[in-house]
């Protein structure tokens, strides 16, 4: 057997790992790699390495466009194939890449498919559920719960030769406030290769009741001084988290909810409850959020003479609404800008804590308003990849979806408990 990496080796973005055996091609995720901005170069997104390619099907282990932004490319080559997720991947796939395509077209003018393209790729979803297995042509898959996000999975494949590969996804061990942590029983028999992502492979998170604490205290400072807290955020995940951590106070202020965090939020109400790690609590923080329509003057009126709170996407300030209210508000001493997540070298959201300015075209201007991080993670830390690799004990450990240097402390570790360690890089082909 085979294993091919057109993406996702040594770096964090465009996912695509082929497995061949004699009697099928198969296709572990088919991401894109967003690009850092950078005004000296062009920011189209990569995409995987797609010469030669003859899949059967594609396994999704998730929504996020790292792992699904290619799909509708493999319909505009003609390729027409079944693609597995679960169903809440599949619902949230599809809003995703409609989103993408859009903001393709606006800012770059094409991109590598068409509406025609996603529609196609649509038609071809097959849903798994968790821990009910499939066969597919010489090997049985299994889907269990990544821990990630809702919907995330650890795909498990069983051939008929022996070997069983298991492919992590991205996952994370403890549970959130969303969603529960990973299903680890897939660690129960002998696994062959165990496929592991190492986003965080060389560091810890901070203790998270802690930086939640600190974070709501950052909202209720701004909002007891008269400002506005603006709260930039992922439209998957972190949105419905912080909703959630926002949920546990009795604000005096309005809290106002934009972008396309509101579609995602309502398409993972209505998939099965089990997805999330509180169904319930979720729709009670959605209720209680004031819905923002594309017309912002009103609200933007109201937070300036009332203050409050505003969640908004984009979580790397690299477009989405949460520009508007930043271009309103930030000589407000009083106001505060919260940033929720991981900002990558030579977004807006990294120049910003990295200089202390926020560029605005070819300018940049000092804000005013306080700027303030707390990274919240979907990811597993250090610590919980080493558990996941310690309870697997894979016969050969193949570390991916990390940039180098986490790769590399993440590898030390390996070989130094006694595991044999593979770390691949673009195009490179592994035999099992």
């Amino acid at each position: 057997m085979k294993i091919l990496f057109r993406g996702g080796a040594m770096e964090v973005g465009r996912s695509c790992i082929e497995v061949r055996s004699d009697n099928s091609i198969i296709l572990l995720d088919c991401g894109v790699k967003l690009l850092e901005e950078d005004n000296n170069k062009n920011n189209n997104p990569e995409y995987p390495v797609f010469n030669k390619l003859y899949p059967n099907a594609v396994f999704i282990s998730h929504a996020h466009l790292d792992h699904t932004g290619a799909l509708p490319v493999l319909p505009h080559m003609k390729i027409n194939c079944p693609i597995y997720s679960t169903p809440m991947t599949q619902d949230l796939t599809k809003e995703l890449l409609k989103d993408s395509l859009k903001i393709g077209l606006m800012e770059h003018g094409q991109v590598p498919f068409n509406k025609g393209d996603l529609k196609k790729e649509i038609r071809h979803h097959k849903d798994i559920e968790y821990k009910n297995m499939e066969q597919f042509r010489d090997f049985e898959f299994t889907y269990y719960d990544a821990g990630h996000i809702p919907g995330s999975a650890t795909i498990d494949l069983n051939y008929e030769n022996g070997k069983r590969i298991v492919y992590t996804g991205d996952t994370r061990v403890s549970k959130t406030r969303l969603v529960n942590g990973a299903d680890l029983s897939y660690c129960d028999n002998d696994i062959n290769a165990l496929i592991i992502e190492s986003t965080y492979g060389g560091e810890n998170h901070p203790d998270r009741e802690l930086l939640e604490k600190e974070f709501l205290n950052k909202v209720k400072e701004t909002v007891e001084r008269g400002g506005v807290a603006i709260i930039p955020v992922f439209a998957v995940d972190r949105s419905q988290e912080i909703l959630l951590m926002l949920n546990e106070v009795n604000w005096s202020v309005p809290i106002y909810f934009d972008g396309l965090g509101i579609k995602i939020t309502k398409i993972m109400l209505n998939q099965n409850p089990s997805y999330l790690e509180n169904h319930a609590k979720l729709k009670s923080a959605f209720l209680s959020t004031h819905k923002v329509k594309e017309d912002r003057k009103y609200v933007i009126e109201d937070l300036r003479e009332n203050g409050g709170i505003i969640v908004s996407t984009a979580g790397m300030l690299s477009g989405g609404p949460v520009l508007n209210y930043i271009d309103n508000f930030w000589n407000d001493p009083r106001s505060s800008l919260i940033l929720t997540g991981y900002q990558v070298k030579n977004t807006a959201g990294r120049i910003l804590l990295d200089t202390g300015k926020f560029p605005i075209g070819e300018l940049f201007i000092k804000p005013k308003f306080e700027v303030a991080h707390y990274e919240f993670s979907a990811h597993a830390d250090m610590d919980e990849l080493r558990t996941i690799v310690k309870k697997a004990n894979p016969e050969n450990l193949i570390i991916q979806h990390g940039e180098e240097e986490s790769i590399m402390l993440f590898k030390e570790w390996a070989i130094e408990n006694g595991f044999n360690t593979i770390t691949p890089r673009l195009g490179d082909k592994l035999k099992i």
